[in-house]
């Protein structure tokens, strides 16, 4: 669980975070993740670290649903535009990447969330 959140407090953040990144997805884009700490008012310490946590739960409900993974809209603000290799670590544990080209995974869960929107 996000470290520290109250279910409550936790719960309410991610339909945040869910509408943040859905309007996200809609605009073609991608957040960092400080924007999207920013986005959602996630309180400190820690921001970023909790909105990370966060954006795992919402991975393993979206991958559950069978839907496609809004949590790779969120992307570092270093780096080549890829989201932070816990992504890539979380999505390799649902099942859903075989941890090769993590450019091109990311690259076609970014297809799927804009064109489905």
């Amino acid at each position: 669980m996000a470290k520290n959140l109250g279910a409550d407090e936790r719960e309410r953040l991610l339909v945040r975070m869910a509408r943040v990144l859905d309007s996200v997805a809609v605009q073609g884009g991608t957040i960092t993740y400080l924007e999207l700490a920013d986005s959602i008012a996630m309180p400190g310490p820690q921001r970023i670290h909790r909105t990370t946590r966060l954006l795992e739960i919402l991975m393993k409900r979206d991958a559950e649903a069978g839907r496609p993974l809004r949590s790779a809209l969120a992307i570092s603000r270093v780096g080549p535009g890829l989201p932070a290799a816990g992504f890539f670590d979380r999505a390799q544990r649902l099942g859903l990447f075989d941890g090769r080209e993590p450019a091109r995974f990311h690259a076609r869960l970014l297809g799927q969330l804009h064109s489905s929107r």
